[in-house]
């Protein structure tokens, strides 16, 4: 009996080298996240050399595998080559791509993290400044697997919060009103302009939100929050984002 095949379109996430000349490709799906070698990809004869670059959207065959399934055949649907001519583009994909594979587990039903992602790899080629797209991403991303912060409602009593609200709470899992305050002494006290910012971005489409103009300052402060989000649900550090802050800096210093 041949070899058992299927056909699926994927945006490359993660690639690892192993052995010689394979690669274990991660890739997510509109099905889910799956993992899949890639078998003599590093050789300069390979046909799949080219088609498998990092966030590149494919279209992928692939042979079922007793541990792993093994692709057989790719072509670049949309390689995003923005994105590798522009660093703060780059790191902005790599990070995007990492959240993606921290926060979405492979048994994760994908079809809503798959259209979101794509939105914002087409965004982040065209618009002026990546932040915004970032956490837009960031907050939807989150939603999508089920760790959506409380930004209407304190997240304590229920209460619905107006411009007083002052306190994120990572314990409690989002911003508490004035009269909750003492359920997380170690709340973070937040400006109106962040609080304004954090709801934007979950509340508001991608179009809406790349309009806005916000200051250096609170990008920061989002990015901050945001982040930490991240890590206390997935229990896991972002390793791009030291390099994004870095490209980041540079750019806006470039800027001035």
């Amino acid at each position: 009996m041949g070899e058992r095949l299927y056909r699926c379109e994927g945006i490359i996430l993660k690639r690892i080298d192993v052995g010689e000349a394979d690669r274990i490709v991660t890739i997510l799906t509109a099905n889910g996240k799956i993992q899949a070698t890639a078998r003599g990809v590093r050789k300069t004869a390979s046909k799949l050399s080219g088609h498998l670059e990092l966030l590149s959207h494919c279209q992928l065959q692939l042979a079922v595998g007793k541990q792993r399934d093994v692709l057989t055949q790719s072509i670049a649907i949309e390689r995003f080559d923005t994105l590798q001519l522009e660093l703060v583009r780059m790191a902005a994909g790599y990070y995007v791509a990492e959240l993606t594979d921290m926060l979405l587990a492979d048994e994760d039903a994908a079809a809503q993290t798959y259209t979101l992602c794509l939105e914002t790899l087409r965004a982040l080629c065209t618009v002026q400044s990546v932040d915004m797209v970032l956490h837009w991403y960031t907050m939807q991303l989150c939603d999508a697997v089920g760790y959506r912060p409380q930004l209407t409602e304190c997240a304590v009593c229920g209460q619905t919060l107006d411009s007083t609200a002052q306190l994120w709470s990572f314990v409690q899992g989002g911003m508490l009103c004035a009269d909750c305050a003492r359920s997380d002494i170690q709340a973070m006290r937040v400006s109106l302009s962040v609080f304004k910012v954090l709801r934007i971005v979950q509340r508001e489409s991608l179009a809406t939100v790349v309009g806005y103009t916000v200051p250096a300052d609170v990008h920061a402060m989002v990015y901050q929050i945001l982040r930490r989000w991240v890590m206390r649900q997935s229990e896991r550090a972002i390793r791009s984002a030291a390099f994004l802050d870095d490209v980041r800096r540079q750019d806006l210093s470039s800027g001035a």
